[in-house]
């Protein structure tokens, strides 16, 4: 087992069932690059294999964060839903690539189930998008398009911060997003707004990466027009 990482114990609150899982140790991260849309790439564990709780009893599956955050609705809901559900796979353990996709596909069932926020569903689509890039798996194209949706429904119904991210920050994301899928005119509509928003100015960072991006949209605009 990798020495990056470390055990950490928790509670189903479906089942009640008490396990571990595994977690990467926050001084073992070498990060390689950083892709335009926040994919963060490693030379060490990648700590989002991992960021997905799966509980081995029942199968309730959900980030660290969102875990214990259900309502009473949502309680009934998923165990109704895993009721007579039978786990025949163990995700506590050392995950590879295929796992971590598993463990992701299974905490979007779940969020679908308990009519999570889509701020949640698209943080789980976009991340399942960045597992599929790095299998070189033509399905990331599909996942981007989900995210999309959902973002732009957060950004129509959601308060802002969005997660983890301010307003610029969506826009910038929905902008870089439309274009990765070649909707290249949504794209130049979401950075024209992150390059307008008032917030750029205490966001320096994304100001920057919308600007960088917006001149590489217009260049495929005059490739596709020729």
């Amino acid at each position: 087992m990798s020495t990056a990482l470390y055990e950490k114990n928790f509670k189903c609150p479906i089942c009640n069932n008490s396990f571990s899982s595994k977690r990467v140790r926050v001084s073992s991260l070498r990060v390689d690059r950083r892709d335009e849309d926040f994919c963060t790439i490693y030379k060490s564990d990648n700590p989002m294999y991992y960021e997905i709780l799966v509980c081995p009893k029942c199968g309730y599956a959900s980030s660290e964060t969102n875990f214990d955050n259900l309502s009473l609705k949502e309680l009934n809901t998923l165990k109704e839903v895993l009721s007579g559900k039978v786990v025949n796979r163990s995700f506590c353990g050392e995950r590879t690539i295929n796992d971590a996709l598993d463990s992701f596909k299974l905490a979007l069932f779940i969020a679908k189930s308990r009519d999570a926020k889509d701020s949640v569903i698209a943080g789980l689509t976009l991340k399942l998008a960045w597992i599929y890039r790095e299998l070189k798996d033509e399905k990331e194209l599909e996942f981007l398009r989900y995210t999309l949706e959902y973002y732009k429904n957060a950004y129509d119904k959601e308060n802002f911060p969005i997660g983890n991210l301010d307003e610029i920050s969506i826009q910038y994301l929905l902008g870089e997003i439309s274009r990765r899928v070649n909707e290249l005119n949504d794209a130049v509509f979401w950075l024209n707004k992150a390059l307008t928003n008032p917030e750029r100015k205490t966001n320096p960072r994304i100001e920057k990466m919308a600007r960088e991006q917006w001149f590489i949209v217009k260049e495929q605009h005059k490739a596709a027009a020729q």
